[in-house]
């Protein structure tokens, strides 16, 4: 293959969504586990943060690798690279649902509903949820009515990451020639 062609979107994105997909799957464990560790939560959110700078520099190594392509190009490869990480994200969502949490998050959903601070909150934000319904309904989901939540949520967080990461990539300098003399 010769510099100037470059590679399939997909393959390129399949390739960078392999480690921005395990950050994300991980933090998503860690968030999990980490509703009474809270150094787990904040490794969580760290994860998320360097999943982002990761992408950025994979999108500047692919610029500076294809000088040819434009920002929108680099735009659509991230968000296709967030995707597909997404995609690998769901998968380790589901496993874990089918068979790490046994209705852990129902159950502390279910007793968070029941915190008396909570509901006071909830109020004040939503008075005309009843909370009762709320705590039904939460209880009563399956596996399925939860991965279609976040397979959506997921869906709806890679054009955001996407920004993120491609926001700042900036076209490569032209390189001077080393036979030019100043």
């Amino acid at each position: 293959m010769f510099m100037n062609d470059k590679p399939k979107l997909m393959d390129v994105a399949s390739w960078m969504a392999l480690p921005i997909g395990l950050m994300w799957s991980a933090s998503f464990l860690c968030t999990m586990y980490g509703t009474d560790r809270p150094l787990l939560s904040m490794l969580s959110t760290a994860l998320s943060i360097i999943s982002i700078y990761t992408l950025y520099k994979q999108l500047t190594r692919y610029r500076r690798l294809f000088p040819m392509v434009s920002w929108l190009y680099v735009m659509k490869l991230s968000f296709v690279t967030c995707l597909l990480a997404g995609l690998l994200t769901d998968a380790v969502q589901y496993a874990y649902f089918l068979f790490l949490d046994n209705g852990r998050l129902l159950s502390f959903l279910g007793t968070t509903l029941q915190s008396e601070e909570y509901r006071e909150v909830w109020k004040q934000m939503m008075p005309e949820v009843n909370l009762n319904e709320m705590q039904k309904l939460i209880q009563s989901m399956t596996i399925r009515d939860i991965m279609m939540q976040l397979t959506l949520y997921n869906i709806f967080l890679a054009l955001p990451f996407s920004l993120f990461a491609a926001l700042p990539v900036k076209a490569p300098k032209p390189q001077k020639e080393e036979n030019e003399k100043p």
